[in-house]
């Protein structure tokens, strides 16, 4: 896909960064601090999208994710699983991968916790497995965004959160992070995003289709398959590692050698229940994402740690 030069998978990772810069909520609380429950503001009107059937893929594959921007909040949980191979971290040039001698294995990595779509503030808990590559410890965290403000807490790094500006966070990361504004404003930019991302999607020949109704989080959910072209990732990439820096060379050589995808929307009103993406590459490894949204627009309250739990930077 070249369209608007966003390569294919990163179009459906654009799915989840949809739901994550949209939304939160949900009655389950993630370590490291529990938000209080509160009446959420009310939704605005969702943008009129015509009532799928369930025939149709292509239909219910819009209307779940035009839904998106109308959320209130949800809770989020994504599943990180498979294992990165030492020498192709170790070829990308970074000096902390520099000293790898085992494969990363990623199976069992988990964040979860709510999101607030209408003030745009996340409360995540994040739990890695003990990874051999680095230490074989445990890492366990705790993510808050609020008010423009990320805070971050790692068990290996002390007792406090770690405060960060989102604003400054584009200067350490050296590309461009857009921090958008709580309100109608917003979400407004979120619809506009998720009507890019469908016609991208369509142009690049990802064809959805409907396999099933399997169960998420206790509710019928319409599985639908996306098909995407393995020529087109490649080429994606391909295009990708040409501008590319620093590990250029290794990433000429990637090549994605399969791909799934799929989408569950729920039966009862079409929300958003799961994202799963999986590929395997033969220079890089295997990689699997799992994404499930529940508790929509439950009432949430996400606040910033007490000045005291907190330190400067991170």
């Amino acid at each position: 896909m070249v369209r608007g030069g966003r390569p294919v998978l990163a179009i459906l990772v654009g799915i989840a960064v949809i739901v994550g810069g949209c939304s939160g909520g949900g009655t389950a609380s993630p370590t490291g601090g529990s938000p209080t429950s509160a009446s959420a503001s009310i939704a605005p009107t969702p943008t009129a999208v015509a009532t799928p059937t369930p025939a149709d893929p292509d239909a219910l594959f819009s209307r779940g994710i035009a839904e998106g921007p109308a959320w209130q909040s949800f809770h989020m949980k994504i599943a990180v699983g498979g294992t990165v191979k030492a020498a192709f971290l170790k070829a990308m040039g970074n000096p902390s991968w520099a000293k790898l001698t085992t494969d990363v294995v990623l199976d069992g990595t988990v964040i979860e916790g709510d999101v607030d779509a209408q003030n745009l503030a996340f409360h995540l808990a994040m739990a890695v497995p003990a990874v051999a590559a680095f230490g074989s410890a445990a890492l366990s965290g705790d993510l808050i965004i609020k008010d423009s403000n990320l805070y971050l807490k790692m068990a290996a790094l002390g007792a406090k959160y770690r405060e960060v500006k989102l604003g400054t966070v584009s200067k350490q990361l050296g590309v461009p992070v857009s921090v958008p504004t709580p309100g109608g404003s917003a979400l407004t930019g979120l619809a506009d995003l998720t009507s890019s991302i469908r016609s991208q999607l369509e142009s690049d020949g990802v064809t959805p289709r409907v396999v099933g109704i399997e169960q998420i989080g206790g509710r019928d959910a319409y599985h639908i398959d996306l098909t995407v072209p393995l020529d087109k990732v490649n080429s994606d990439l391909a295009a990708a590692a040409a501008k590319a820096g620093a590990g250029a060379a290794i990433l000429r050589q990637l090549k994605i050698d399969s791909v799934s995808s799929g989408i569950w929307i729920y039966k009862d009103n079409y929300q958003l229940a799961q994202v799963q993406i999986a590929g395997t590459s033969s220079t890089a490894g295997n990689l699997s994402f799992t994404m499930t949204l529940t508790n929509f627009d439950q009432p949430v309250t996400i606040n910033a740690p007490a000045a005291s739990d907190v330190t400067a930077g991170l």
